[in-house]
């Protein structure tokens, strides 16, 4: 995913993306909403569930809604453990954003979430879908 300017793609960070591009239940993306610099996102499926031939698809244009059923769209982000502080990077749901359809309740309710701190082990809240391991 080339761009001229890491400065013109929000959340965007080459030294990120090489892992996030590694993932075979991710795929990345970027969105422009209104006149702001697009933002990068990902699209997460969870593992085992990435449709087969999906990336084929997209390239010859015959992708449909239905290549997209299960997956959420997630943006890296800081994320502070509550109980050891530490300052991770992670996936966390955009559960608000309408990109992927109007589904969006069944797709979190059937989606996996990390439910544990990678550092401390204790449990978490909240729609982290996988933390990136530190690089």
């Amino acid at each position: 995913m080339p761009f001229e300017s890491v400065g013109e793609v929000r959340n965007y960070f080459h030294w990120e993306d090489p892992y996030w591009a590694s993932r075979e239940n991710v795929r990345r993306v970027t969105a422009r909403f209104f006149v702001r610099a697009p933002v990068y996102y990902l699209v997460h499926w969870n593992e085992g569930t990435l449709p087969a031939d999906l990336d084929a698809r997209v390239a010859d244009g015959s992708v449909c809604a239905a290549d997209f059923e299960g997956a959420v769209l997630a943006e890296p982000t800081n994320y502070t453990c509550l109980f050891c502080d530490a300052q991770l990077r992670a996936a966390v749901v955009d559960g608000a954003n309408p990109i992927l359809g109007k589904d969006r309740a069944a797709r979190l309710r059937t989606h996996t979430f990390v439910r544990k701190c990678s550092l401390c082990h204790h449990g978490i809240a909240g729609g982290v879908v996988e933390f990136l391991p530190p690089l």
